[in-house]
């Protein structure tokens, strides 16, 4: 699937969402998670998605993918590296975006062999999926 292969007028999304936030929302699953199962990137992309209608967080996919200090790929500019998206990864958002959430509702993901944050590690895991643990 290429970027030009997608009509999104063919999909129901649960949140407000065009052309642009499915490319940055698949921009960020394969940032933050390109090394994991589909359902790993389903339930990455299903975060952002969550935090959308959360009221305490942004309304919008780029606003909240954008928030200072949320994702790492963001902070350290892996996203704006990520050229060729993978076909899983839009797919992946894809899922999202039409509610499909592996995490039960979470707001919060980290890589349990990567974070360093104590702060997100003291947090109790609803779920673990891959390489992450996703807190409600």
């Amino acid at each position: 699937m290429n970027k030009k292969s997608i009509d999104i007028k063919k999909h129901s999304f649960i949140v407000n969402a065009d052309y642009n936030d499915v490319l940055l929302l698949a921009k960020l699953i394969q940032a933050e998670g390109e090394s994991e199962p589909m359902i790993g990137k389903v339930a990455i992309g299903a975060v952002i998605v969550n935090r959308v209608q959360n009221q305490n967080f942004p309304d919008t996919i780029s606003e909240v993918i954008f928030e200072p200090g949320q994702f790492e790929s963001v902070t350290n500019n892996r996203i704006f590296n990520v050229e060729n998206i993978d076909e899983e990864c839009i797919i992946s958002a894809l899922k999202a975006l039409e509610g499909e959430d592996p995490t039960d509702g979470s707001l919060y993901f980290y890589n349990m062999y990567t974070a360093t944050n104590d702060w997100i590690k003291s947090k109790k895991v609803s779920v673990a999926i891959g390489k992450h643990n996703f807190i409600a």
